[in-house]
């Protein structure tokens, strides 16, 4: 049973990039054990160049909207999060990684995808935690990949 979940995650996972699809479906299609974020060995991961670029995008949009003083409404969290959902959903569509790099990228992005799910759902104390979330997981891309 182990090896069916495995080879369906697998399976997920190679269909996911290159493919435009919303983040919602993504999500819960993607069937996985849970894996920890970690470095490849000693070294950072391999990412493609559109996964790098549409990374920046999103730190530059969080990085916009905290220096904003009137982002701390609901309307403000819940633009940020289509905002970022749009950018998401480019970034699955360009994704070109493949093997152990593509899998530790998807580690990496689902709880970004979740999160960002939340800032646009337009409740706002859920968002405030949610962005605080983003804001730490973006920080961390450039410790986990190249």
């Amino acid at each position: 049973m182990k090896l069916v979940i495995i080879a369906i995650f697998l399976a997920s996972l190679t269909s996911m990039c290159g493919h435009e699809r919303d983040l919602e479906t993504e999500h819960k299609e993607v069937i996985h054990e849970e894996q920890t974020l970690a470095l490849n060995g000693t070294e950072r991961w391999q990412a493609d160049e559109p996964t790098n670029r549409h990374i920046t995008q999103l730190q530059g949009m969080l990085q916009e909207f905290k220096l904003q003083a009137e982002n701390n409404s609901a309307e403000a969290y819940n633009d940020l999060g289509q905002a970022m959902k749009a950018e998401m959903q480019q970034l699955f569509k360009d994704c070109r990684m493949k093997g152990p790099a593509h899998d530790m990228l998807h580690v990496y992005l689902m709880p970004l995808v979740e999160d960002v799910n939340v800032l646009a759902e337009k409740d706002e104390h859920l968002s405030e935690q949610a962005l605080a979330r983003v804001s730490t997981r973006l920080k961390e891309y450039n410790t986990y990949f190249e």
